[in-house]
């Protein structure tokens, strides 16, 4: 086995201890709403929404994007990574997010899972697609209006086997 099949699963362990609780201090409520806001948020790229995207994450959000790529903080640092005008144009046309686990204390909960994306991207008129199937974490902060909003998002896609 590799170390980059192992880590996600060992950086798990170590950054949501809360994930073996498995929900049990979680109200069926605030479960319900933290799938919700993973299921706005699979909507709002569907969509081509930006800011139904941005309004899944908190003002101090951190993007940990995969293969080692640089932390992005904050919404700035979202739209720079996300939706930067000088991007070629892209259109997300499947996302499918799948929670495996929530586990939580109240105010802060840990979700992981499985997700599978593809898109398309135009640029000097050629249009290519791409798709990948990965593993997410997500660390949701409670707002002080009762909503749940991702303040971290660490996303990976699977390892082709050599």
């Amino acid at each position: 086995m590799h170390i980059r099949e192992v880590l996600p699963l060992v950086s798990l362990s170590l950054v949501c201890p809360v994930i073996g609780n498995a929900g049990r201090s979680l109200s069926e409520e605030d479960t319900a709403k933290i799938k919700r806001v993973h299921s706005k948020y699979e909507e709002a790229w569907l969509k081509g929404d930006a800011d139904g995207v941005r309004s899944r994450f908190t003002a101090d959000c951190v993007l940990l994007p995969p293969h080692g790529d640089k932390p992005r903080i904050g919404q700035k640092g979202l739209n720079e990574y996300w939706f930067s005008p000088d991007a070629p144009l892209t259109q997300i046309t499947k996302l499918v997010v799948t929670p495996q686990n929530i586990g939580a204390d109240g105010e802060i909960a840990c979700v992981w899972g499985t997700d599978e994306v593809a898109w398309t991207t135009v640029q000097n008129g050629k249009t290519t697609s791409a798709s990948h199937k990965g593993m997410f974490l997500n660390v949701l902060r409670k707002q002080t209006n009762g909503e749940w909003k991702m303040s971290h998002h660490m996303w990976d896609d699977r390892i082709e086997p050599r």
